[in-house]
């Protein structure tokens, strides 16, 4: 994960502030951490799993998904599965 990547994700975790959390406030979180981090930064559709989107940065392929298991932290390259980091939360 380079720098930028982690400073991105610390951001959004910073103001996620819950253990308990849906993907949709996960998602707003790591869109206002790409904003604050990358000027005109922007989050992007990586890819579909069977539930739901894989929503991230085209550049690094690092993405959240939202799981059974919770939101989880994933790199996704086009045409193949998802490789899960763990959960956001950790």
């Amino acid at each position: 994960m380079s720098e930028r990547d982690r400073r991105i994700i610390d951001g959004a975790l910073k103001k996620i502030g819950e253990a308990n959390v849906s993907f949709a406030d996960a998602l707003r979180a790591l869109r206002e951490s790409v904003e604050e981090q990358i000027p005109d930064g922007r989050v992007f559709l990586l890819g579909i799993t069977a539930h739901g989107p894989i929503v991230g940065s085209i550049v690094s392929g690092l993405g959240i998904v939202d799981s059974p298991l919770g939101v989880q932290l994933v790199r996704a390259s086009p045409g193949e599965l998802p490789n899960v980091l763990g959960n956001l939360l950790r």
